[in-house]
C-alpha cells in the first residue's frame, strides 16, 4: 500500500502558525492607522467573520483564481481579509483601513498582506514552534513495520520537510519518501472545474496532477479539501488514478462542514471518502 499524504497541518498543528500571521498583518496595520493593536485585532477578526459569510467566494486567490476556501483553513484567514477588504472600500471600517494602507504607499491591502506574511510565518518557525505533532513518529514507524509505504508531499521545499523529519529522527528510505514544491495552489488555467457540494473547484494544477500520477497512491489524506483531495478526486473519476483510491480528511475542531459533509454524498459527487 501506498500513502500520499499533505504535510503541513497533517503532521503538524498551524494553529499557531496562522495566529502569529493573523497578529503580525493586524499590527502593522495598527501602526498604520495610529491606533492599539488590540483594536485592530478585534477589527480583523470581524472582517474575517465577513468573509466566513461567504466562504464559496473568499479565500487564497493566487494567479487570480480562487485556489482553496477561507473556511477550509485558518491560514487562510489573512490573505482572505486583504481581498475582502480591497473589494469593501465602501464599508464602515474596511475603508479607514484602507486609506492607512494606501497613504503607507501599499496600492492594494492584499499586498501589506504579502510584505508581512512571509517575515511572520519565518519568525514563528525561526522560534522552533514549528515541528511534527508527537505522535508523528510513532506512526510513521508503525507503518513502515507493516510495509507500508508514506510519501509526504507538501507545498514547502524538500529540504525543508527532510530537516523537520530529521529533528524528529525520521529519515527517507525506501518506505518513506519526500516531495516538495508540490504547488498545489497553482491553476494553470480556468479549465478543468468542477462543482463539489455546491462550490465550484479549480483542477488544473498540472505540478499536482504529475505528483499524483507518478506516486498512483491508494490512499490520499489532506486537511484542506479543495488543494489536497480535489484534484485525486478528479483524477479517479477520470481513470487515470486508481478506482479504489480512498480520500481522507484529517478532522479538527473548525473542519469546513462543506468539506466533512461530502462524506454522505455519492463517490463521483465528492473529494471526501472519509474524515
Amino acid at each position: 500500500m501506498r500513502i500520499l499524504s499533505d504535510f503541513d497541518g497533517v503532521w503538524t498543528d498551524q494553529r499557531g502558525e496562522a495566529a502569529a500571521i493573523q497578529a503580525a498583518f493586524a499590527r502593522e496595520a495598527a501602526a498604520l492607522m495610529g491606533v492599539d493593536e488590540g483594536q485592530a485585532s478585534e477589527e480583523f477578526r470581524g472582517f474575517h467573520r465577513r468573509t466566513l459569510e461567504d466562504p464559496a467566494s473568499h479565500g487564497w486567490w493566487p494567479r487570480g483564481y480562487l485556489s482553496a476556501f477561507v473556511d477550509e483553513d485558518e491560514l487562510l484567514a489573512t490573505g482572505a481579509v486583504g481581498r475582502w477588504l480591497d473589494h469593501h472600500a465602501d464599508l464602515p471600517g474596511a475603508e479607514r483601513w484602507l486609506a492607512a494602507i494606501r497613504a503607507a504607499g501599499h496600492e492594494r491591502a492584499e499586498d501589506l498582506v504579502n510584505q508581512s506574511f512571509g517575515p511572520a510565518m519565518r519568525a514563528y518557525r525561526d522560534e522552533g514552534e514549528h515541528r511534527l505533532v508527537p505522535e508523528a513518529r510513532e506512526v510513521a514507524e508503525g507503518l513502515a513495520g507493516r510495509g507500508v509505504e508514506f510519501v509526504f508531499e507538501d507545498t514547502a521545499t524538500t529540504e525543508k520537510l527532510r530537516s523537520m523529519f530529521a529533528a524528529e529522527a525520521l529519515e527517507e528510505g525506501p518506505l518513506l519518501r519526500l516531495v516538495g514544491d508540490a504547488r498545489k495552489w497553482w491553476i494553470e488555467g480556468p479549465d478543468p472545474r468542477l462543482g463539489f457540494n455546491g462550490r465550484e473547484v479549480h483542477l488544473d494544477r498540472p505540478r499536482y496532477r504529475e505528483i499524483l500520477g507518478r506516486e498512483q497512491p491508494d490512499v490520499v489524506i489532506g486537511d484542506v479539501a479543495s488543494l489536497d483531495l480535489a484534484t485525486p478526486a478528479f483524477m479517479r473519476a477520470r481513470s487515470e488514478l486508481g478506482a479504489d483510491l480512498r480520500l481522507l480528511l484529517k478532522g479538527h475542531e473548525k473542519a469546513s462542514p462543506w468539506a466533512t459533509s461530502q462524506v454522505d454524498l455519492a463517490p463521483e459527487d465528492r473529494l471526501v471518502d472519509e474524515v
